[in-house]
């Protein structure tokens, strides 16, 4: 089995989702109640934004996120842990579907 397919099933199993098989994807990867994920697993990551400023981003003391825009565009994202993520969804939905299934 590709590395991909089992990244999506292991993202699918943390966060309460069923990843959706090649053959019935008309676009995401994960169906899930709350979240639309599309996965990408890749070889490397930026440094400069996956080890210089997550390192930068746990001095502190709350949850560790990367801020990130583009110049002259108004969309900005967060970066956060899939672990965090997981914790804000249980504690926003209140609910026992999120926990961790086992992972194929």
């Amino acid at each position: 089995m590709a590395n991909w397919k089992r990244f999506e099933r292991r993202v699918a199993g943390r966060t309460g989702g069923k990843r959706i098989p090649i053959t019935g994807r008309k676009g995401l990867d994960i169906d899930h109640p709350v979240l639309d994920m599309e996965c990408k697993y890749r070889k490397e990551l930026p440094a400069w934004l996956f080890k210089d400023a997550w390192r930068q981003a746990n001095e502190g003391n709350g949850i560790p996120t990367i801020v990130v825009g583009e110049y002259n565009n108004s969309q900005i994202w967060a970066i956060i842990s899939l672990d965090d993520l997981v914790t804000l969804i249980r504690k926003e939905y209140n609910c026992e579907k999120y926990d961790d299934q086992p992972v194929v």
